[in-house]
């Protein structure tokens, strides 16, 4: 080989590697750079992991606490009541305002007043009236105590204005079983006043009644009250009338004239109770009948009647 390529061999050898090690000029539109766009894999903690508590417990006051203590032997906080009421369900609930509960004022007073039954007034001057409505008449009566045993008894019948009735009697307190329970005997008479005579009525005043001009009524009453202040007071009243006709008539052809008086007989029953409202008054309920003898008047004749009973 000529001198001169064995020089040019070598030159032309530096010269390519210097071409090569330069970097290629840059494009004038390069490709952007999209490498944000990839998604990268982070890993999640998972719920068995330990949490790490240091990144916010790791501050001043920070309270460290034994791995080995018991947790009864931890401090508790008290504990604090809501402050909305819960309901059963844990539900907020409302609770309404109560007023403060009034001051236990005295016991109540017995009611002792009785018109109806066997006991007395109890006192001189002591007063009990009453008014009942019923059939087959309305009532007005009164007890005056004249000893603590014994009342005066007057009273007031009507049938509604077609007769009308006085009445005068007393009351006597034979045993006394103390605010329970009293036996008594009774006594009335009275004088019945009718708007029709005899001649023109049939089946009016009279009948419905079974009472005559005059009237006398003795009889026996029992009376008990059951416990307590405002306890009701059962009676029972059984009497014995004897009605006495001033002007009968006589009812049979060719029978003659009639007597001046004709007697006749009844037995009347009342069954009740007087219930205490206050310490003086009570309302009154009655039940009962007349069993009558006279063949001109009704055999039974029912009688009911409610009312009212207070003391004066």
């Amino acid at each position: 080989m000529p001198p001169v390529r064995l020089i040019l061999v070598p030159l032309a050898l530096v010269l390519g590697t210097s071409a090569r090690a330069q970097p290629a000029p840059a494009a004038r539109n390069p490709a952007p750079d999209e490498s944000w766009t990839t998604p990268t894999q982070v890993d999640a903690p998972r719920r068995s992991d330990t949490p790490d508590d240091a990144a916010w417990t790791d501050f001043p006051g920070r309270t460290t606490v034994p791995p080995d203590a018991d947790a009864a032997s931890l401090p508790r906080l008290p504990e604090v009541p809501p402050l909305i009421p819960l309901d059963d369900d844990g539900t907020p609930g409302v609770t309404e305002a109560r007023p403060p509960a009034p001051p236990p004022g005295p016991p109540p007073v017995p009611n002792r007043v009785s018109l109806l039954g066997a006991h007395t007034v109890g006192r001189t001057g002591g007063v009990a009236v009453g008014l009942s409505l019923g059939f087959p008449t309305l009532s007005a009566r009164a007890a005056v105590g004249v000893l603590p045993q014994v009342d005066v008894l007057v009273g007031l019948d009507s049938l509604y204005g077609m007769m009308n009735e006085a009445r005068l009697g007393w009351r006597w307190r034979v045993l006394d079983g103390g605010a329970r329970w009293s036996l008594g005997l009774v006594m009335e008479g009275s004088h019945a006043f009718f708007l029709r005579s005899a001649s023109l009525e049939d089946r009016g005043a009279r009948y419905l009644t079974g009472r005559r001009n005059w009237n006398v009524m003795p009889g026996i009453v029992g009376s008990f009250q059951r416990q307590g202040v405002r306890a009701s007071r059962l009676f029972i009243d059984v009497r014995y009338l004897v009605a006495l006709d001033t002007e009968p008539i006589q009812r049979t052809p060719l029978g003659g004239l009639p007597p001046d008086l004709v007697a006749s007989s009844a037995w009347p029953v009342r069954v009740g109770a007087e219930v205490p409202l206050s310490e003086k008054t009570s309302y009154s309920v009655s039940l009962g009948g007349d069993f009558r003898t006279r063949a001109e008047d009704a055999a039974f004749m029912p009688v009911v009647s409610i009312g009212i009973v207070t003391g004066l």
